[in-house]
């Protein structure tokens, strides 16, 4: 009998730790029940912790479903059950009745389509909904253009919501289906093919619709007031094609709000959208229409009612707001009298207008019915329709006044018969370690910090590590809602912008003020924290599953030293724009435009967090920074991939996540080397370490990350007392090195004395941590993690985890055997390589030439790289990228200093020898998280059994040469294949092999 997760995570812990936890209830979270004349009420979602998680985001999911259900009234989501295996799926659609199925990612264990197939034919009623993050799943599902088993497919950008956009599109289609006279009913209708495009504009028109609705509901409206407003609300119905467009249009004329349309679909030409606009703007002028397309405007055609925009129009969300805000109608009556304004929210509001003014206050409204428009806005028809019969039929300014005054009354007398917390500034030390400002998304980082928040509650107890507090850091979230007020409310010229410089870009930002309803939470934070601060992005997009966005917005470090909390705080929110300004830089551009997303799918959520570490005279930094792997590419000596790596450093992070100088262990075999024997280790011990200044200036322009930064060497951390745990002396004497610090002998950063000793069970804290979180999630993770040891040995150290991500997407199912290739069509062999399955879409090399380059050339060459990447992109050309040592890493004598931006175009890429040097492999956090998140194929040359020919490279036609750069072409693709079980890799000229 298979283990739950529970029971595996369980039976992990009692493994690791000895220790038996006891029980806990279970990670899903069910709810229950809402009204409406038909409503989806149970929902089968299969999905993994961790997506489920991305939809629930920490308990939210009750915060989401408040677009929906508002909490005055007797109203319950539906019940979701959550589901990891095809198994568990159809169990429970035997044992259960559901009224939505909603497959989020494709399942592992079988083809999507023929997985769904077999669920129709046993349960044809029920809807099947595929929800991807996955852009390459997606596109392959779009590309066999025959998906009818599956009634819709939608499109992840990171927003819990979209959950939310899925359960009303299926109720408000069936209860028009019901309902085709659709009495006192409103319709929207969108016509759009393009699964990314209706994703995001069925998520748009919800998120207005739901603002809208939620302005209805004062909290002077009685209960039936209320209910019937929220059933009253507009239905948005979507069609992928211009036939069933046309037959809604016909159907429903009289009741249609508002058209968005594509011009043309995949299987309907010669501007079939303006020619549906031109139809009803015949039967029904004042009809708005939106048509929107990737094709040249077409002005000339368009009828009056209609307007044209392009789809990479900046604008284009924006307008669409306005089209479906203006449409619902107004939520507040402005009402003028000479110089007098009377701005009305409520009919009470109204009613004292009324009673408080003169009749002639009102005679030049009589006959604009302003009253009775904004009435059937605010849903409220029976008293509207009575409304405009009186502005229609009477002229006497005072006999207007009165009955308007009497038919209110009238009226009035008929219908009289909590995990992630908000921030309140009035707790100076909140319970939880995250707070959020704002009702948006938290975004990627926030998401998975929340997520291990959840984890580290749920399973760890002080009785495991009784010596080790193990938390997360102070976090206060700026939800997505923050960034949108902030684009809004300053209305950026985002088109202009993206012609700027990055400086230029951040200077327009620096210039704005960010949503005064923040500032005075903002204020109170920093008022009662004097430790250093870092503010970081938490992007939608950001860190999300399968997605490459992995350090690639700025963050900011600050001292927050000073006493003056006027100063401190005007620091923190120059910081939050200069982040929210890295949305537009250069580098994420280049990053999205390398995806099939679009830089209006991004939304920046803020993470201010109190950076982790002690004071050390003018100089702020953690004994130990980390990172940990649950699955080690890289695996030596006894030690298995699925055991996992952990990588150590003295100091503050920043040396590992960029590739620089660390230390490396398995977390279940801390005492084994992993770099032959200690001695070995010599020449790789870190000689600085990183610290934050706490003397320095705030700046917001140029190395960002790095203005309070310093680089030390690991001679005044000895001073400071903090290597004692930490270090160990060679003895040139003995040839052998010591634990500990001794006065006479080299000083070797090994963290001997932490991992030989268990001083700190810092290895079994990790392997348990990653252990727990991989089943969790269902995939290897990331974590990065600081740790505190103090000086005094009666307190204990503290492990605070700062961030966890996904580390590597579901492998291809395709089996790999690189057994069956001729030799001579090799161009490379790798028994070290990273990935799996077939890449043969590549025509293009770029390749450093190892005979003429030297490693002091490292930083020069990478604006040529940047430069060449740029144009295969331009021209949509993936490539094979080929060069010495570690790419990505900080350190330009170890390996080409680029970031992933630089060579995001790669579809794999070739790490070979540098001369007369061992250099191990290693990337960068960030740049191996993209790496890997991107799918890029990684192949090392450094064995003896290695093959790479460089005489056919050579061979090549050369399309640019530059220093030791070389790009060439080839007419027949490269075939690449990757078998990750084996970590073989190997690429060959053509396809003939047996």
């Amino acid at each position: 009998m298979l283990e739950t997760k529970e029971e595996a995570i369980k039976n992990k812990i009692e493994e690791i730790t000895g220790y038996k936890p006891k029980g806990t209830s279970d990670l899903v979270l069910e709810t229950g029940k809402h009204l409406r004349p038909f409503s989806i009420k149970k929902i089968l979602l299969l999905a993994s912790s961790y997506n489920y998680f991305l939809l629930e985001e920490e308990g939210r999911i009750e915060k989401l479903f408040q677009h929906i259900y508002p909490k005055d009234l007797p109203l319950q989501p539906p019940e979701i059950t959550q589901v990891e295996s095809l198994k568990n799926t159809k169990q429970h659609l035997d044992n259960d009745q559901f009224d939505l199925f909603i497959i989020f990612n494709e399942p592992q264990e079988s083809d999507l389509l023929s997985f769904t197939n077999e669920i129709k034919q046993t349960h044809p009623d029920l809807p099947i909904v595929y929800l991807a993050n996955h852009t390459a799943q997606l596109q392959k599902l779009i590309d066999k253009d025959n998906y009818e088993t599956i009634d819709r497919a939608f499109t992840w950008n990171g927003d819990g919501s979209i959950l939310l956009t899925i359960i009303q599109l299926f109720e408000d289609q069936t209860n028009i289906q019901s309902n085709p006279s659709c009495e006192n009913k409103e319709i929207i209708l969108l016509i759009e093919d393009d699964i990314q495009y209706y994703s995001s504009y069925l998520l748009l028109i919800y998120e207005e619709l739901w603002k809208y609705t939620q302005d209805l509901m004062h909290k002077d409206l009685t209960l039936v007031q209320k209910n019937r407003r929220y059933q009253r609300r507009p239905f948005i119905l979507h069609t992928t094609d211009f036939d069933e467009a046309n037959a809604l249009l016909n159907q429903y004329t009289n009741h249609l709000l508002c058209i968005i349309s594509d011009n043309n679909t995949k299987n309907t030409k010669d501007h079939a959208g303006i020619t549906l606009a031109a139809k009803i703007h015949n039967l029904k002028p004042n009809i708005p229409a939106i048509i929107q397309s990737s094709e040249p405007k077409q002005t000339e055609k368009l009828p009056e009612n209609a307007e044209f925009i392009s789809k990479t129009n900046s604008q284009l969300r924006k307008r669409l707001r306005t089209l479906v805000s203006n449409s619902l109608g107004p939520v507040t009556l402005h009402l003028q009298h000479d110089k007098q304004r009377m701005i009305i929210n409520t009919l009470s509001e109204l009613e004292k207008t009324l009673l408080n003014n003169p009749a002639n206050t009102f005679s030049s409204i009589v006959k604009t019915h302003q009253i009775s428009k904004w009435l059937f806005g605010i849903q409220e028809k029976e008293l509207a329709t009575k409304i405009k019969d009186i502005e229609n039929n009477e002229t006497d300014v005072s006999r207007f006044h009165q009955r308007i005054i009497d038919t209110i009354e009238e009226y009035n007398y008929s219908l009289h018969q909590a995990t992630v917390t908000d921030f309140s500034r009035k707790i100076k030390e909140p319970q939880s370690n995250i707070n959020r400002m704002g009702d948006g998304s938290l975004g990627g980082k926030a998401r998975g910090l929340a997520f291990l928040a959840k984890i580290l509650s749920k399973y760890i107890t002080e009785e495991m590590f009784p010596n080790l507090k193990i938390t997360i850091p102070r976090t206060i979230v700026l939800s997505t809602e923050i960034f949108d007020k902030f684009i809004e409310k300053n209305d950026f010229p985002l088109s202009e912008l993206f012609n700027l410089s990055d400086e230029r870009i951040a200077a327009h930002f620096l210039k704005a003020n960010l949503p005064a309803t923040i500032l005075g939470d903002l204020r109170a934070f920093v008022r009662n924290t004097r430790k250093p601060l870092i503010v970081r992005s938490s992007g939608m997009l950001e860190d999300s599953l399968f997605q490459p966005f992995a350090g690639i917005y700025a963050s900011v470090l600050l001292p927050n030293e000073s006493w003056e909390t006027d100063l401190r705080f005007q620091e923190v929110c120059n910081s939050i724009k200069y982040v929210y300004s890295s949305t537009y830089f250069s580098q994420a551009r280049t990053y999205i435009q390398s995806t099939p997303k679009h830089i209006a799918d991004e939304k920046m959520a803020i993470l201010l967090q109190e950076v982790v570490g002690q004071k050390h005279g003018k100089y702020f930094y953690p004994t130990v920074a980390g990172v940990a792997k649950s699955y080690n590419h890289y695996p030596a000596g006894p030690c298995s991939p699925e055991e996992g790596i952990v990588y150590l450093s003295l100091g503050l992070g920043k040396a590992i996540v960029d590739g620089g100088s660390s230390y490396c262990f398995c977390p279940k075999r801390p005492k084994t080397p992993l770099c032959g024997t200690p001695k070995d280790f010599l020449p790789y011990s870190q000689k600085k370490f990183y610290a934050i200044d706490l003397t320095s200036f705030y700046k917001t322009m140029g190395d960002h990350e790095e203005n309070s930064l310093a680089h030390l060497d690991v001679d005044l951390a000895k001073e400071h007392g903090t290597l004692n745990a930490l270090a160990s002396t060679y003895s040139h004497r003995d040839d052998r090195i010591y634990p500990g610090i001794e006065e006479d002998g080299y000083l070797v950063i090994n963290f001997a004395p932490l991992l030989q000793f268990n001083t700190i069970p810092l290895a079994k804290a990790m392997e348990l941590l990653l252990s727990i979180s991989e089943i969790a999630l269902g995939y290897p993770v990331e974590i990065e993690f600081a740790l505190n040891i103090p000086k005094e040995e009666d307190t204990s150290a503290e492990l605070v985890i700062l961030q966890i991500r996904n580390m590597m997407p579901p492998s291809e199912t395709e089996d790999v055997d690189l057994k069956d290739f001729s030799k001579e069509d090799v161009i490379c062999y790798s028994e070290n390589a990273l990935g799996n399955g077939t890449i043969t879409d590549i025509k293009d090399i770029v390749y450093v030439d190892p005979e003429t380059f030297d490693m002091g050339q490292s930083q020069q060459i990478v604006p040529l790289l940047r430069d060449i990447n740029l144009k295969l992109m331009n021209q949509n050309k993936p490539y094979l990228l080929i060069g010495p040592g570690r790419w990505g890493s900080a350190d330009p004598w170890l390996g080409i200093p680029v970031i992933w931006s630089d060579i995001a175009g790669a579809k794999a890429i070739i790490e070979t020898p540098v001369k007369e040097k061992t250099i191990e492999p290693s990337q960068g956090s960030h740049f191996f998280h993209d790496m890997v998140s991107s799918q890029v194929g990684y192949l090392i040359t450094q064995s003896k059994k290695s093959i790479l020919n460089w005489d056919y490279l050579s061979s090549l036609p050369k399309k640019q040469h530059k220093d030791s750069v070389y790009h060439v072409h080839t007419d027949e693709p490269l075939s690449i294949h990757l078998d990750g079980r084996n970590r073989k890799g190997i690429i060959v000229k053509n396809e003939n092999h047996s």
